[in-house]
């Protein structure tokens, strides 16, 4: 959840970097890929319907965020959303 909000709010502008920060800052397990990967892995869909229920059971700090509930709607990825090279490869 807190990778997805570093995006959200601008903080975070490749995904590979929340997941190599996922990774080496507090451990995420590498195999993964990092936060996003996982959450790109499982489907932003399985995602956000796992926080909805998590949120139910333990509070309000496990609902999704709009960001990821809009990817959700979108059937998106954060890897294919937050593309830094998308603009680079329409041009040529």
């Amino acid at each position: 959840m807190e990778a997805a909000r570093t995006v959200e709010e601008g903080i975070v502008t490749d995904p590979r970097e929340a997941d190599v920060g996922s990774i080496l800052g507090f451990g995420f397990a590498p195999y993964t890929g990092g936060t996003l990967s996982y959450i790109d892995g499982m489907g932003v869909k399985t995602f956000v319907a796992l926080c909805e229920k998590l949120a139910a059971a333990y509070g309000d700090h496990f609902q999704p965020t709009p960001l990821l509930k809009d990817m959700a709607a979108k059937s998106e990825t954060f890897y294919g959303r937050f593309d830094p090279y998308a603009k680079a490869t329409e041009a040529a």
